[in-house]
Order: C-alpha cells, then structure tokens, then sequence
C-alpha cells in the first residue's frame, strides 16, 4: 500500500503540480489564434481556420513535455436563406497573402474543436473539445461574443516511460491494471470583444473543477480552473507595417498570475516577428508567414529565464494552418463591369 500512495503522490507532483501551478497545456501561438484559449474567439474573420501546433518543450531535459494540438472553427449559416456565412478569400495562389480581416456588424453563429495530447515523462493527457459560439453586434463596429466548449478528457500513465527500482514490484502492478487512468467531462467558456483591428477576451478552462479520482483510490486534487486575459491592438504604421502589442494574462487558483507582454511586427499583414516575455520564466521570438495558397507557417523559440534555464535548451514551437473561404464570385464581377 505504501508503494501505491508513493506512485499517487508522484502522479500528483508531476501532473497536477498539487494545485499549486498551471495544469493546462501553454503555447506561444494564442494571440495568432485565439481560439486555443477561448471557445468564443472563432469566427472572428469570414474564413474557416484550421491549424496544428507541435510543441516540444525543456530541451535538453529527458522527459520534457511534448504537445500536439489540432483546431479549426467556422462561421455556419443557421437558416436555408440566409448569406453565405464566409467571405470571399481567394489568393490566386499568391505568396506572402494579407491576413483575413475580423468582420461586425452582423450576427454570427460559429462551431469550432479541439484536439490535444500531451505527454510529460510518464504521464499524458488527451482531450476532444466541441465549441458553439454567438457573436452579435455592440456598436456599428465592435462585435460581442459568448462562446461555450465541451468535451472529454484522459489522463493516464504511460507505463513503457516507467523504470521501478524493483522490476517485479506487485503493487505497481496492481496499481497500473485498476488505476492508471480517469476520464472526465468537462467544459470551458469565455467572451470576446473585437472589430478590424483589436481584439479583448475572457475566459475560463476546466470549469467543472473535476477531482482527481484513480478508481478507489480519492485524493485531494483538482484539475483547477484556469482564467484567461487577451488583449491586442493593430497600429497601421502606413499602408506597408504595422504593430500590435499583445497582452496574455492566466491565472490558476493558488498559483502566481502569470503575464505574456509582446509585441507583433509585421509586414502587409503577411510576414511577421514578434518577440515576448512571459514573466514566470521565459522569454519568446517567433517568426512566421502567409506562404501560398491560403497556408501560413510560425515558428517560436522559447528561452527559460527561471531555474529550469540551468537544464533545458528552450523550447520548440511549430504552427501550420489554413484559411478557407468563399472563391471569388467571377460572375458577379462580370455583371459588374458590364453595368
């Protein structure tokens, strides 16, 4: 018995942190796609955006997290009558494309998911989120949004990543085959402001406060809420360049706030270079850019500052992603020109 409280207590150490830290998977990428954050910032453009993230993290440090996630959400067109829901977004196979523009003025409806799994040392996490969001108008040109997520979660051990000091230990064994996983459903939600150029959210992650239970084996751990800030602002510096500062706040019961302060610098809205400091432990540059045919690529470097700088290289972080929307309607140009 012995045995298996030790093995719970590490569990709780290495993934839950006990409370005491973020539990929750962190990117670089959440002000270049919102939606990783807040299930009510999709559909702020006219386009479908889908995008996968790979993140490898504490280079240098074995058993460093690693982290895969998918996304993708859509404005929908609820009535048979209504206008086409996505916007016109055809780059004739053009590089270094210009950035969909966030649209108001109108109400939305979107649908979006989630798809992640995590792996740090021994332990995972894989979770499915399903989103529904509405956004309706403000003002003449600021939009409001309320989105909500559901979806299902598995936290496991991955017993290949195990090395016991004693190999024919029973009661890890025993552990293992009863108690090495929990699934629970859970939820999150959050709220959107934006028009053309800024873009202010809240949100709220494992908002069901689900208790860290291995079949009959309880304990006093939660997966806590997490609380999410965003903030960014376009300035148009002229027709060319352009700044936006960008602000990202968490904060998780009983843990430090933490704040991601940066600045984004970009060019025709197609290529950009941002720098970050997050002021737990890190600082962040990434580099990224709209290449051709409606793809975009990022990439960010990570550089710890706290006292895992001692044994890690940084980390690695990759985003590939694709806006889809509406060909371009030739027909009606042609009437056009022709009146």
């Amino acid at each position: 018995m012995k045995q298996i409280k030790y093995i719970i207590a590490v569990l709780l150490t290495f993934l839950l942190f006990n409370g005491f830290a973020q539990q929750e998977s962190q990117f670089i990428n959440t002000m270049n796609n919102p939606y990783i954050l807040n299930p009510a910032a999709g559909g702020l453009t006219g386009v479908m955006n889908f995008e996968f993230s790979s993140r490898t993290q504490w280079l240098g440090y074995n058993g460093g997290p690693q982290t895969f996630m998918f996304t993708g959400n859509s404005q929908i067109k609820i009535k048979k009558d209504a206008t086409n829901a996505l916007s016109e977004f055809n780059t004739d196979d053009k590089a270094l494309f210009s950035d969909p523009i966030a649209t108001t003025g109108k109400i939305k409806h979107i649908i979006g998911g989630r798809a992640l799994n995590d792996v740090i040392g021994p332990f995972a996490k894989t979770s499915i989120f399903g989103s529904y969001a509405i956004h309706i108008p403000f003002t003449k040109k600021i939009n409001f949004g309320l989105g909500v997520g559901i979806g299902w979660s598995n936290f496991r051990i991955n017993q290949e990543r195990v090395i016991l000091y004693q190999e024919d230990d029973a009661a890890y064994s025993q552990f293992l085959g009863t108690s090495s996983s929990q699934n629970i459903l859970d939820a999150n939600a959050g709220i959107v402001f934006y028009n053309d150029k800024f873009i202010g959210g809240i949100s709220m992650t494992q908002i069901l406060k689900n208790k860290t239970v291995f079949t009959n084996i309880a304990t006093n751990s939660f997966y806590n809420r997490h609380f999410y800030l965003t903030a960014k602002y376009r300035f148009d510096l002229n027709e060319n360049y352009s700044l936006e500062p960008v602000v990202v706040g968490k904060l998780v019961v009983n843990s430090p706030i933490s704040l991601d302060i940066g600045l984004r610098f970009s060019y025709k809205r197609s290529v950009w270079l941002a720098a970050q400091y997050r002021t737990s432990n890190a600082f962040v540059i990434q580099v990224g850019a709209n290449i051709i045919k409606n793809i975009y690529v990022a990439y960010g470097y990570e550089m710890a500052t706290g006292r895992i700088r001692t044994a890690s290289n940084g980390s690695h972080e990759v985003q590939i992603g694709f806006y889809l929307g509406n060909n371009r309607n030739m027909k009606r140009e042609i009437k056009g020109d022709s009146e």
